[in-house]
């Protein structure tokens, strides 16, 4: 990607699954920044002493997050979908979010896990949406690639400028 943009500025929605899981969203975290995202994670933004619900309420709620990556595994839908803990909370206001505007392109579905018949893990208010699969690690790039096209609004394909008529159509 060529030319002048601004910082976007996207916040990590995520279930604290295992270590494991944990590190993998570090590093994606991490590769973001390294991309020129601005990316708000509880890791380094939430402080002792702060309360994170309401943390994570602001994130979601915040107009300068362009985009809440959604983290999806099966720990984070189950969660979202039995409104546990602060992926619940979270999934309270992303999916009054995403029911009342159909056309919104602020919460991205992430999926990092499958389930035994190959699956995504997705919350139930997001299963009809397009997600990101950055479960499969043959395709990583291409998904990751098309994450950072989305959150910078630049498409690989982008609808051609209209041209004129032909002669023919207009004689």
């Amino acid at each position: 990607m060529t030319g002048k943009t601004t910082d976007p500025r996207v916040f990590i929605s995520y279930s604290w699954s295992d270590t494991k899981h944990e590190q993998q969203v570090l590093e994606l975290a991490e590769r973001l920044c390294s991309d020129g995202v601005d990316v708000v994670f509880d890791k380094w933004d939430l402080k002792e002493g702060q309360d994170k619900f309401h943390f994570m309420e602001q994130m979601v709620r915040d107009p300068a997050i362009q985009r809440v990556l959604m983290i999806c595994d099966k720990q984070y839908a189950d969660k979202a979908d039995g409104r546990k803990g602060g992926v619940g909370t979270e999934s309270q206001i992303i999916s009054k979010e995403i029911y009342e505007d159909v056309t919104q392109k602020k919460f991205i579905p992430i999926v990092v896990q499958l389930d035994e018949s190959g699956k995504p893990h997705l919350p139930t208010f997001v299963t009809n949406r397009i997600y990101i699969d950055l479960s499969d690690h043959t395709k990583f790039e291409v998904e990751y690639e098309q994450l950072l096209r989305n959150i910078y609004d630049r498409p690989l394909h982008r609808k051609p400028k209209r041209g004129v008529p032909p002669a023919y159509i207009t004689d």
